[in-house]
């Protein structure tokens, strides 16, 4: 029983640190553009012994002790995050559900992160990465070096028109929805890796220029978590600490004098 309070301790901080580690991470990211914030879930485990037959009944009710805490998984908050003004013509903010697609030359990535720039080649790329902004056909899309003015309409389409105001379409933004957002693996810079299919994101996937969405962490949530989660920490320490004491004066008083 004691040694079992002491891997369970154990098992305590295992779990609070991988939480500690997540937070840090959000409050790392509490001012990147598109960035989601991370939760980590623990899951109880059923008592080791109950779930690989061991070999004895306890005494009293020690089956129906819990077998700890461990980390089940680090799930992602898909929420929107608040949209931010910057007035610049190539700043875009997904309103609704979707994502931007771009793609590093070899593979293609989804983001909420809309602050895009022109390349030197005239390609419209994410300021992050540098990867390409896809377009609807899956190509990058090429800004002229003579447009003056650049249009990102609601529905994703780039226009551009010159002095004399002629207006060309250019190319449509790609917006697509996974199928389920649990497919996407975070893969830094606001970015992720999807599997399966992503469609074409629904009619309240609406883009507005001039904007970007904000970081989705709220710094002064994310401090109490941390706070809670090293206190947790703590205790844990302390009760290990506790432990080994009475394990010792037990030794001590077992041990013939």
């Amino acid at each position: 029983g004691m040694l079992y309070g002491l891997y369970q301790s154990a098992q305590g901080i295992q779990a609070q640190s991988s939480r500690v580690d997540v937070i840090a991470n959000n409050l790392a990211n509490a001012g990147t553009s598109g960035f989601k914030r991370d939760l980590a879930i623990f899951q109880s485990n059923r008592p080791y012994d109950l779930d690989h037959g061991g070999g004895y009944d306890p005494p009293g009710n020690q089956n129906a002790l819990s077998g700890g805490v461990t980390t089940a998984q680090v799930a992602t908050d898909f929420s929107a995050g608040p949209l931010i003004k910057t007035g610049s013509s190539y700043d875009v903010a997904l309103t609704g559900r979707g994502f931007f697609q771009v793609n590093d030359g070899r593979q293609n990535f989804l983001t909420r992160n809309g602050q895009f720039s022109v390349s030197p080649t005239g390609e419209l790329v994410s300021q992050g990465s540098g990867m390409r902004v896809q377009s609807t056909v899956g190509q990058p899309i090429v800004v002229p070096p003579e447009a003056t003015q650049v249009e990102i309409g609601e529905d994703g389409m780039v226009s551009w028109s010159t002095m004399d105001g002629d207006r060309t379409q250019l190319a449509k933004l790609a917006i697509l929805q996974p199928a389920s957002e649990k497919q996407l693996q975070k893969s830094g810079n606001s970015l992720y890796r999807y599997t399966g299919n992503a469609l074409p994101a629904g009619p309240d996937a609406q883009v507005k220029q001039g904007y970007i969405e904000g970081s989705g962490v709220k710094p002064v949530s994310e401090m109490v978590e941390m706070i809670q989660a090293s206190r947790a920490v703590e205790a844990n320490v302390n009760m290990i600490k506790f432990q080994d004491d009475a394990l010792d004066r037990l030794l001590q008083a077992a041990t013939p004098h």
